[in-house]
């Protein structure tokens, strides 16, 4: 680089610098004060963020360069070879595109901004001006384009469509006709009319979910992520499996926080694929084995990939009682996925031999770790404060923790206090630079809800789906799991949530399933998506990272995952997993748990003693549907037969423990 380049980029760098430190600022001071309604907040984050957006586009394009390990993991070419393309054949105009791009995000927000009054309450009486259609034309084409180049072509296609079909209204055939939308029409439900863009699914993602997502960010600067895999490797040395399954649970714990599969199996498997592959885990399996854990991360309470806020928001109901309804099903995914992974080490031989004793020294480098995460609990759990709420405690007590961790450990002095405010500031930046790419998508995703229920197609689809599958429980069930699966593919967690609850949840709910359980019934198939082939994305990114073969990752994946599947249909037919109640839930639960380990090991075609035949796999998926889907009245009778049963089969066909597997 020359002098100049080198200038330039200091200013882009040094101004990403101030805006992501003043965003997250900002962020802990809405959150304290409340100053103003939260669509208008909505806009002046909205605005921020895409501007914050778009300069670290044109930083990484133009000059190369990325200095935030999060945001640099969620560019893995999700956009595939035709955005790559498209970025190519710009050129260099790419980043007169970006910088274009920030000024228009200001300079859109500033105008809602000056017109909010006018725009609430006058204009939707006294109708609106020219300047305001184009203004909100503008804001539907800049969010669809930062999410073109956030998230790739999958949800920016999905929003080309609804717009489309607004417009398009009056010359499609049959139930998808309707009487159509005009430019203006589209700007005024999409943006300018405060909603779509600026609907609640915004609001909730520039509150609730921001604060989150800074708080991850920051907690990663403070270097949170490298003390979870420290404490994986230590543990993985003393562990028969080794770091496999340490790896299942630093991808589960850190992809509830990232909110997209894709993003985390790239963030985390880039340290715990070659860790599992240096065991001797086989290409393919230590790609679908980080792949499938990633995308049960976001099904974990307390973030659940930040689909949980939104969730709480959309049902109207308090964020505790979403995570009292997911926390079984969640367990019973990371408990399926443990067991699937310790019959694969086991039946291939992929165990490690103990050495010594676990070092605490390890545990206790980062034990300063746990005290904002008690206050977290605490403010959700026992005071049952809001989100936003429990965020601004929870980042405050982590800033009050580090500096007196640091003050403590390294010593009380002018230079202690300057690093260490460095550090926090570098935190607010890097927490604001991984909100920012989410911006974009949830305001999209705005747009896409009113264009659907603007024209009435989100009503539609469910009584079809109703009709079609003759309002028979399990039908449509079966027909929901399909559509939310499609809806999610490629998708990132909010985005995928959002549509399949718009959707395909009302037909469900239609035909009697409470809504809390319909919600987390479509959510798990769409978060599924993520290893179901032929997308897959968090198969590809792992395969990518492992250098397997994509085809072959992803049927290990769906091997380790299948009680994935199935574990949906048991909250529907068991429902104190979801509403708690004693002893039901506690009998059920304990059933359906030894379900799905019969499951497993038909999947595995291991016990974690012997290999599998036929006919005893045949034999566990028959106990293991009686165990997942029988009534309470059979729960004994169930339990019975299955612990007889184990005891049977593991006292037949004595194979090997382990045989050596063909690279």
């Amino acid at each position: 680089m020359n002098d100049s380049t080198v200038t330039r980029e200091r200013a882009l760098s040094g101004l990403i610098y101030v805006i992501g430190v003043a965003l997250t600022a900002y962020m802990l001071y809405y959150a304290y004060e409340r100053p103003f309604v939260r669509v208008r907040h909505s806009n002046l984050f909205l605005g921020v963020g895409v501007a914050l957006f778009y300069l670290y586009e044109t930083k990484k394009h133009v000059f190369g360069t990325e200095d935030v390990e999060a945001y640099r993991d969620r560019d893995l070419d999700h956009d595939g070879s035709l955005g790559s393309r498209l970025r190519s054949l710009l050129g260099p105009y790419d980043g007169i595109f970006t910088l274009l791009g920030a000024v228009v995000a200001v300079a859109v927000a500033a105008y809602i901004e000056l017109n909010f009054q006018r725009l609430q309450f006058d204009a939707p009486i006294l109708g609106y001006t020219e300047m305001d259609f184009v203004v909100g034309a503008l804001i539907v084409l800049l969010v669809a384009d930062a999410t073109r180049r956030a998230y790739g072509l999958a949800i920016t296609s999905v929003v080309v469509v609804a717009v489309a079909y607004a417009m398009a209204g009056p010359w499609l055939p049959g139930f998808l006709g309707h009487t159509g939308m005009s430019w203006q029409d589209v700007a005024r439900f999409g943006a300018v009319g405060l909603t779509g863009t600026y609907g609640f699914i915004l609001g909730v993602g520039t509150t609730w979910v921001a604060i989150f997502i800074m708080f991850a960010g920051m907690a990663k600067t403070y270097g949170a992520l490298d003390y979870i895999l420290d404490v994986g490797t230590e543990l993985g040395n003393k562990l028969r499996s080794g770091v496999v399954q340490v790896s299942v649970v630093s991808s589960m714990a850190m992809g509830s926080i990232t909110g997209s599969a894709a993003a985390n199996t790239a963030t985390t498997g880039s340290f715990t694929i070659p860790m599992m592959q240096r065991q001797g885990v086989r290409d393919d399996f230590a790609a679908a084995i980080e792949s499938v854990a990633s995308s049960g991360g976001q099904m974990m309470p307390p973030v659940m990939g930040v689909a949980a806020f939104i969730m709480a928001d959309i049902l109207q109901v308090p964020y505790v009682r979403i995570i009292q309804a997911s926390l079984i099903p969640a367990l019973l995914f990371y408990f399926s996925v443990g067991i699937a992974v310790q019959f694969v080490v086991l039946r291939f031989g992929w165990t490690t031999e103990r050495t010594g004793e676990f070092d605490r020294s390890v545990l206790r480098g980062g034990a300063h770790f746990a005290v904002p995460l008690a206050v977290l609990v605490y403010t959700l759990v026992v005071l049952r404060l809001t989100p936003l709420s429990a965020g601004l405690y929870t980042t405050v007590t982590m800033v009050v923790t580090m500096y007196v961790r640091n003050l403590v450990v390294d010593g009380p002095s002018v230079g202690t206090l300057v690093g260490t405010t460095r550090e926090t500031l570098r935190g607010f930046r890097d927490g604001a630079v991984e909100m920012a790419p989410l911006v974009g998508v949830l305001a999209a995703m705005g747009i896409i809800i009113s264009m659907l229920t603007q024209t009435g197609l989100a009503q539609k689809i469910s009584i079809r789906m109703v009709g079609l599958a003759g309002g028979v429980l399990v039908a449509v069930l079966l027909m929901a799991m399909v559509l939310s699966i499609l809806f999610g593919l490629g998708m990132p967690t909010p985005a995928a949530y959002i549509l399949v609850v718009i959707l395909v949840a009302p037909g469900i709910i239609e035909v009697g399933v409470p809504q809390i359980t319909a919600h987390l019934f479509v959510f798990y198939f769409a978060m599924l998506s993520a290893i179901t082939p032929p997308v897959a994305v968090a198969v590809a990114v792992g395969a990518r990272i492992a250098d397997a073969d994509f085809l072959q990752t992803g049927k290990q994946a769906l091997r380790i995952g299948a009680p994935g599947f199935f574990i949906p249909f048991a909250f529907i037919s068991n429902r104190s997993l979801i509403f708690w109640s004693f002893p039901a839930t506690l009998l059920h639960a304990g059933i359906v748990f030894v379900g799905v380990v019969a499951l497993v090991a038909a999947t595995t075609g291991f016990d974690g003693k012997h290999h599998l035949g036929l006919p005893h796999r045949a034999a566990y998926i028959a106990l293991s549907f009686v165990a997942l889907y029988a009534p309470m009245t059979g729960v004994q009778v169930v339990a019975a037969t299955l612990a007889l049963a184990g005891l049977g089969l593991s006292q037949l066909d004595r194979l090997p423990a382990a045989v050596s597997p063909s690279k």
